[in-house]
């Protein structure tokens, strides 16, 4: 063989080696790219993956460096605090608020990068979001190294806690705020369980304490605070226990004759504590005591003065009932025309001394609450016509003209206190005649507004009369005043008019105003509410206005019907006119001056109508109408008293006794006449 031969040989075997390295670093090759693809394969899934938990988690991921800027942020911050990836990098001092709980964050940052911090993971801060709204962050850190061992960055990972740190927040201000309250209160409070036993007490001033706490805290009631109190006390706590109710008690406690008054309070916190106040109410009490003594006082003084007033009244009365009775039939009787103007002059002083006691009565009645309110149906236009009679004679003096209007849809008939509405339009008209002198006086009723069962109606009192200045109509309701109170004043009166009306329309749920003007006049308009009449209410009122029988002047009420008096007075002058009044009505009555005499009469004859005095000797007119009626007559006499008291609690009185009707003095012939004929017209229904 030549040496080319085996060169030959070597040179395969040499390539044949070499071709199974090349191909076994082919496959080596060939696995490592495929482990490659694999790994990029599983960092795309954690990727994928990390980024799909991002977007569902309420915590979200960021990285600082060692500047304190903040290099990256998971994309779901966005959603969490407004920021965007695409915002650019931040530093920790842009987003951090003033909050103190921030102030360790700046010097943290430079620590955390030497490996010398002291804050512990996790931590608070709080930061703004791109809104500007304050978030509370919980952060987790995880600081990563380099080759050196070198902090390089540090991954966070922060919780929004805001809702929870709020809440808590509130929770402390709640407490801290109950704590301020509980250490403001004056009271003891004390807290016990179910066995009674002190667990816990709080008090300002541990020396009002009854006991010192180591005398009381671990032991009961029954232990602490001897019988009866103490049995008192467990059974409130008790109660409070069983029904879940505050338990309110007063006792006293203390040395004796140094005992204080104390409010004790139950309350029920859980089923195992109770919590109970107590509260020295001496003062309180003390105070309850005093008024109590005001109050006793001002009501005896309130109850005099009625009484006082009442007998002023009674004593008043009782000889302007002689004065003004005697006049009026001294007026009938054939005078020369000086002595007619005197009879007038002493007939219009007489009015106007009644009106004056009156005014006085009836602010009394008002002012004691004792004013009554009366309903009934009326023709408004009957009632608006006889206010206006009563004030004609006085208006033709001074020659002024009086008239009226009523609107066309104001109703015909109303329901309310006729006397009351009577009493304010007369007041008002007296008044516009009063400081007119010259021109008219105008009263115009007009329909304010309506509803299915009331009307509200105003009246304006308009005059030509002297006026009112500007800075007297703010105290012109008021009561004891007048616009000109001085002692060269014209116009006389009590003060109490406008203040009595005033009341008057407030008790017929009204108001009232004044217009006026110094030299031109003024307007008084006052409103009220009545209610409608049903046709069958008016059809009624209708029927018994219509059956009331007008007398003749000639004809006397003895003719239609024939009564059987019997009269009562004890006082001269009053007995005489009263006879002479029924004289001429045409009754010859029994007259007697006592309540003895009354019911011994009562006794032997049958008597139709008995005018009964209230006050009498020996028996008043209470006690005889009293003793009469438990008589059982039959026929029973229709007994009518009267009586100088003018206070609505003694008609009240005499009606609840058994009187039938009752005349105020002084008595007016008119009125006496309209009694009797009511008598008449019971006692003989079948008179037409």
């Amino acid at each position: 063989m030549s040496v080319y031969f085996y060169f030959l040989i070597v040179a395969v075997l040499l390539l044949t080696i070499v071709t199974f390295y090349l191909i076994q670093f082919r496959r080596k090759a060939k696995g490592l790219e495929d482990k490659l693809i694999i790994v990029k394969m599983r960092n795309e899934s954690i990727t994928d993956t990390f980024d799909l938990l991002m977007e569902h988690s309420s915590d979200f991921v960021f990285r600082y460096n060692r500047e304190g800027v903040i290099t990256y942020v998971s994309s779901n911050v966005e959603r969490t605090l407004g920021y965007a990836q695409s915002d650019g990098e931040m530093h920790f001092r842009d987003i951090v608020t003033p909050n103190k709980i921030n102030e360790k964050i700046a010097g943290h940052v430079k620590d955390r990068f030497r490996n010398i911090s002291t804050l512990k993971s996790p931590y608070f801060i709080e930061v703004f979001d791109k809104n500007k709204q304050t978030n509370m962050l919980e952060i987790f850190e995880f600081p990563f190294t380099n080759n050196k061992g070198e902090i390089d960055y540090v991954t966070c990972v922060a919780r929004n806690v805001t809702s929870i740190y709020k809440a808590e927040l509130e929770l402390k201000q709640s407490e801290l705020q109950q704590a301020i309250i509980l250490d403001a209160i004056p009271d003891a409070m004390f807290t016990m369980d179910r066995e009674t036993r002190y667990i816990d007490y709080q008090i300002q001033e541990e020396d009002e304490l009854w006991f010192k706490p180591d005398e009381f805290l671990g032991k009961k009631i029954s232990e602490v605070i001897p019988d009866p109190l103490g049995t008192i006390f467990s059974d409130a706590i008790a109660n409070a226990f069983k029904t879940g109710q505050m338990q309110t008690l007063e006792y006293q406690f203390g040395k004796p004759g140094k005992e204080s008054t104390y409010e004790g309070r139950f309350i029920k916190l859980d089923e195992q504590r109770v919590f109970v106040m107590a509260r020295d109410i001496s003062a309180q009490k003390n105070l309850e005591i005093e008024l109590r003594k005001a109050k006793t006082a001002a009501e005896n003084a309130t109850k005099a003065k009625s009484n006082f007033l009442a007998t002023m009244s009674h004593e008043i009365r009782t000889p302007m009932n002689g004065v003004i009775g005697m006049t009026s039939l001294l007026a009938d009787t054939d005078l020369t025309e000086d002595q007619l103007e005197f009879v007038e002059t002493i007939q219009a002083s007489g009015d106007t001394l009644l009106r004056i006691i009156n005014d006085i009565l009836d602010y009394s009645k008002i002012e004691s609450g004792k004013l009554s309110f009366e309903e009934s149906v009326f023709s408004l236009d009957k009632v608006i016509d006889d206010s206006i009679a009563l004030i004609a004679f006085e208006a033709q003096k001074k020659d002024l003209v009086v008239n009226k209007n009523i609107a066309a849809d104001v109703p015909d008939f109303i329901k309310t206190d006729r006397g009351r509405l009577r009493q304010i339009i007369l007041n008002l008209l007296s008044n516009a005649v009063k400081f007119t002198e010259r021109g008219s006086v105008f009263i115009n009723v007009t329909l304010e507004s309506t509803t299915n069962k009331h009307a509200t109606l105003a009246f304006h009192v308009k005059d030509t009369g002297i006026g009112i200045p500007k800075k007297k109509l703010g105290s012109l309701f008021k009561e004891f005043t007048q616009a000109d109170s001085s002692h060269s004043r014209k116009f006389g009166g009590t003060g109490l008019g406008l203040a009595i009306v005033k009341r008057l329309v407030k008790l017929l749920h009204g108001k009232i105003s004044v217009k006026s003007e110094v030299g031109i006049g003024s307007e008084f308009c006052f409103t009220t509410k009545a209610k409608l009449v049903t046709e069958m209410e008016k059809t009624k009122t209708l029927s018994l206005m219509e059956n009331i029988p007008a007398l003749p002047e000639s004809r006397k009420i003895s003719d239609d019907y024939p009564l059987k008096v019997l009269f009562a007075e004890d006082n001269v002058v009053n007995r005489r006119l009263t006879a002479i009044f029924l004289e001429r009505l045409g009754f010859t009555p029994k007259i007697v001056s006592t309540g003895l005499e009354v019911v011994s009469e009562v006794e032997d004859t049958v008597y139709d109508v008995i005018l009964l005095d209230i006050s009498m000797p020996e028996m008043d007119g209470y006690e005889a109408t009293k003793a009469i009626r438990e008589k059982n007559l039959n026929p029973s006499p229709y007994i009518i008293g009267f009586s100088a008291n003018a206070f609505q609690d003694d008609i009240d009185k005499a009606l609840d006794l058994g009187m039938d009707d009752y005349l105020t003095k002084p008595i007016r012939f008119e009125e006496l006449k309209s009694k009797l004929m009511t008598a008449g017209r019971r006692r003989f229904p079948f008179v037409s």
